[in-house]
C-alpha cells in the first residue's frame, strides 16, 4: 500500500471512532484453512497504529484443525519456533458487531510475511495468487456465492440440532417446504435481520428463500466483480446469521449434512468472466447455444473436479451431502439449466452467460473454492478442453462411471496426486493442508460412535 492510501484508510477509521465512541475495541478477523475466523481483540489506539506498523500474529493459526489445534508437521510451530507473521487490516471492512452485548467493532486483516510479501497459507492470500494469474491472461471474474443453513433450536441437552419452534410460537415443522414462503415468515426475524445488516455493511444480500429441510434456509449474495470481495461477503454472511440467529434465541449451523434423513447445506459458486473491455468472454458470438470459451471453462472444470474435492469437501461430514437426488451433484456432468448436475449453465440472456458450480458444501473455505474453481475454469481456457455433450434429464443417474470421491481420504490422495490445483494454489500450500485435514481425520475416527455400539457390540 503507498502512503497516501493508508493515510486515507485511518483516516475513515478515525471518523468510525468518532462516530462511535462507545466503541473501545476491535475484533481482528482472519480466516484459517476451515473458513473459520481467528485473530483477537485489540484496542482502538493500537488498531489505528496497525496500519502503519500492523499486528503481529503467528502464522500457524491459519493452518488448524476444526478444534483449532495445530498438527505436526507442518514445520510452522515448533520446529520453526511458531514465528509471528504482519497482519494489516482490509480497507473497508471495519464496522461494529451486530450483535452481543459488549460495544464492538470488527475488520478483516490479511497476513503477510515480516518482509511484506503475501504469506502462503493466508486462504486470502492464496484465492489471490489465482485471480493474478487470470488476469495476466486477460480475464477478469464475476462471482455471487450463494450459501444454505439450517437455524435450529439452542438445544442444551444433547449435542444433535433439533428443528425450530417459529419465532412467533407454534409447531416446529418437520417436512419439507421448498420455497414456502411461511416458513420465512416464522423466521423473518433472523432473515431479515441478517439480510439487514448486511447491507448496511456494503454486502449486497438480496435474496431469502426457504430450502428442503426443517429451517433451512438460503441468502443469496449479489454479483461483484472482485473474487476477493465475494469470498469475503460470504464470511461474513456466516458470522452475521451466526451471530443474529443467537440472539433470537435460535442457532444457525452451515454444517454440509446436520441431519441424516434432510438435504445437505451447498454453497454454489456463479462465476462468467469479463475480458479488459468489460465484455463476457463466455457469451456465445455467433448463433451457438453455449460458446466455445464457456464449453472451455467447463472442460476445466471437470478435470480438476475430483482432485479439488479436498477443497470442496473438506471434513467426514461433508461427504454424507453426496447423495442420489440430494442436489449434490456426484458426477463432473454439466448441463443448460438443469440443477441435478454439477455444472450448470442457468437460463437467461446470453449476455450474462455463467457457470454455476454446485458441489461443495457450506462448510468449506470460500476463498479455497472460489480459488479452485477459478483454477479449473482457466486450465480449461488456457487449454482449450472439451467438456463434451451437455446432460440432459436426471444428471444423478447419467455419470458415465465418473463419480466423485466419497470419503475425505480418497479425496485427499487425489488432491496431494494432482497436478492442476497444486499449480495453481501452491505445491507447499497443499502439503501443509493436506496434513492439517489429514490430522482431523485420524482424530475423528478415533471416536467410538453410537451407531457401531448398535450395529457391533453384540453383533460380532
Amino acid at each position: 500500500m503507498n502512503k497516501s492510501f493508508v493515510e486515507d484508510s485511518r483516516a475513515v477509521a478515525q471518523r468510525f471512532f468518532e462516530e462511535n465512541p462507545d466503541v473501545e475495541l476491535v475484533e481482528l478477523l482472519i480466516p484459517d484453512i476451515n473458513g473459520v475466523f481467528r485473530g483477537k481483540r485489540i484496542s482502538k489506539q493500537k488498531f489505528l497504529k496497525s496500519f502503519t506498523e500492523g499486528v503481529t500474529l503467528p502464522g500457524s493459526m491459519c493452518l488448524v484443525d476444526i478444534t483449532g489445534d495445530n498438527p505436526e508437521g507442518t514445520g510452522l510451530l515448533w520446529s520453526s519456533g511458531d514465528q509471528d507473521n504482519l497482519a494489516k487490516p482490509i480497507p473497508g471492512t471495519l464496522c461494529r458487531v451486530p450483535y452481543g452485548e459488549l460495544p464492538l467493532a470488527q475488520v478483516m486483516m490479511n497476513l503477510h510475511n515480516l518482509d511484506g510479501t503475501r504469506f502462503f497459507a493466508d486462504p486470502r492470500n492464496v484465492l489471490q495468487g489465482v485471480v493474478d494469474r487470470m488476469a495476466a491472461d486477460g480475464f477478469y471474474p464475476t462471482v455471487a456465492l450463494e450459501l444454505e443453513f439450517y437455524l435450529a433450536d439452542q438445544n442444551e441437552k444433547t449435542a444433535e440440532p433439533l428443528p425450530p419452534q417459529p419465532l412467533g410460537g407454534g409447531i416446529a415443522s418437520d417436512g419439507v417446504q421448498v420455497y414456502g414462503l411461511q416458513q420465512i415468515e416464522d423466521f423473518e426475524k433472523v432473515l431479515h435481520d441478517a439480510v439487514a445488516e448486511l447491507n448496511r455493511q456494503g454486502i449486497p444480500a438480496d435474496t431469502i428463500v426457504a430450502e428442503a429441510g426443517p429451517g433451512q434456509f438460503e441468502i443469496n449474495l449479489g454479483h461483484v466483480t472482485d473474487p476477493m470481495l465475494a469470498a469475503d461477503h460470504a464470511m461474513q454472511l456466516k458470522r452475521v446469521v451466526k451471530g443474529i440467529a443467537w440472539d433470537h434465541g435460535v442457532t444457525a449451523t452451515f454444517m454440509a449434512k446436520p441431519y441424516s434423513d434432510q438435504a445437505g447445506n451447498g454453497l454454489h459458486i456463479h462465476v462468467s468472466l469479463r475480458d479488459e473491455n468489460d465484455n463476457n468472454v463466455l457469451s456465445p458470438v455467433g448463433g451457438e447455444e453455449v460458446s466455445d470459451n464457456l464449453r472451455f471453462a467447463i472442460g476445466g472444470l471437470q478435470e480438476s473436479m475430483f482432485e479439488s474435492m479436498a477443497i470442496f469437501a473438506p471434513n467426514p461430514n461433508s461427504f454424507r451431502r453426496f447423495q442420489n437426488k440430494a442436489y449434490a451433484p456426484m458426477s463432473p456432468n454439466w448441463g443448460l439449466n438443469n440443477r441435478t448436475v454439477a455444472l450448470r449453465i442457468p437460463a437467461g440472456s446470453p449476455k450474462a452467460a455463467r457457470v454455476e458450480h454446485r458441489v461443495s458444501g457450506a462448510d468449506a473455505n470460500p476463498y479455497l473454492v472460489l480459488a479452485c474453481v477459478l483454477a479449473g475454469m482457466h486450465y480449461g481456457l488456457k487449454n482449450k478442453l472439451d467438456p463434451g455433450e451437455p446432460t440432459v434429464g436426471n444428471g444423478y443417474e447419467q455419470h458415465g462411471g465418473k463419480i466423485v470421491p466419497r470419503s475425505m481420504i480418497s479425496a485427499l490422495d487425489r488432491f496431494v496426486e494432482g497436478d492442476i490445483v497444486k499449480d495453481y494454489l501452491g505445491e507447499r500450500f497443499v502439503e501443509v493442508f493436506d496434513i492439517c485435514r489429514r490430522a482431523e481425520y485420524d482424530e475423528f475416527f478415533a471416536e467410538v460412535t453410537q451407531l457401531e455400539y448398535r450395529w457391533y457390540l453384540d453383533a460380532v
